[in-house]
């Protein structure tokens, strides 16, 4: 690859420094030549190449390629340093701190609405990963959409409630046996399935071991085991169970900040306002602890 990068550079070597002799007193051309080597390369000879020379020349090193001329001249050269500016920034629309930012602001009672911008900035390490003065926009943005974002929520959360008093769900299914997803056989089967009993027994002998799995007729029953079997069967597999976790984390990682946040900069200890954990829950799927799928 070095030698392909030199090839490269020596035929984009200009026409007048090819071929020709250099009138008398004039310096020699500092541009590389095929006869370079890498500790002969200079920064003004390195500056007279174009970007895609000195890529050329970075794929041969096997370095990165990315970035202005200065960065790839320093990079050939090894002047390159690596600081907290030089480190990929979390893109501010899917980051942890805007996350953050949105339960402080959708909060009524934090300390947030009583804070400037550069007070916010300054109060948690994920604000500072941002520019400044694209913090205040940021900021900005969010506080002049939050009353609309709180009004959403409160009106969603009014017709949900009215809706639920509407049509409450009932006790049981048309078939009169309870709902399966609340029951407590639902996790008991899981458990037993985990731990293999539904390959010691068959479905008929293992639904008399249990005083919840009574509650279902046998044909009931059976199905249950069979799509537990089939869910954990199937789990290694699911791009969405990973996903899933990643997302658990992440929401928990939020809270605990915020929570930490809160016991740092507020007066007193407040509670949570409800708009938050009703926004929580009109736009986030349900995710468990251990990252299993609801069925």
């Amino acid at each position: 690859m070095l030698a392909f990068a030199k090839q490269s550079i020596r035929s984009n070597i200009p026409a007048q420094t090819r071929g020709t002799q250099p009138p008398p007193g004039a310096q020699p051309p500092s541009t590389p030549t095929e006869h370079q080597t890498e500790e002969q390369w200079t920064e003004e000879s390195l500056k007279a190449l174009k970007n895609d020379e000195l890529k050329a020349i970075l794929q041969g090193l096997g370095l990165k390629r990315s970035g202005n001329k200065k960065e790839l001249v320093d990079r050939i050269l090894g002047r390159e340093v690596v600081t907290e500016d030089n480190k990929k920034k979390p893109k501010w629309r899917n980051s942890k701190a805007r996350a953050m930012l949105v339960r402080m602001l959708m909060d009524k009672q934090s300390n947030v609405h009583k804070m400037t911008w550069k007070e916010i900035h300054a109060s948690h390490e994920w604000f500072q990963e941002y520019d400044p003065m694209l913090f205040q926009r940021y900021v900005r943005d969010l506080r002049k959409a939050n009353p609309q974002k709180v009004a959403v929520v409160t009106e969603d959360n009014e017709i949900i409630k009215r809706e639920l008093n509407r049509f409450p769900r009932p006790t049981k299914t048309n078939r009169g046996e309870p709902f399966w997803d609340t029951h407590p056989a639902k996790l008991l089967l899981r458990g037993d399935v985990k731990a293999g009993k539904h390959l010691d027994m068959k479905p008929a002998l293992l639904h008399q071991t249990r005083s919840e799995y009574k509650a279902f007729s046998l044909k009931t029953f059976r199905a249950h085991v069979y799509q537990e079997k089939r869910h954990q069967k199937e789990l290694p597999m699911r791009v969405n169970r990973r996903n899933k976790k990643a997302q658990y984390k992440y929401e928990k990682e939020v809270k605990e900040n915020v929570a930490l946040w809160n016991t740092q900069n507020d007066d007193e200890d407040n509670e949570d306002d409800e708009s938050v954990e009703v926004w929580e829950e009109c736009c986030h799927d349900d995710v468990s602890e251990d990252g299993d799928e609801e069925e």
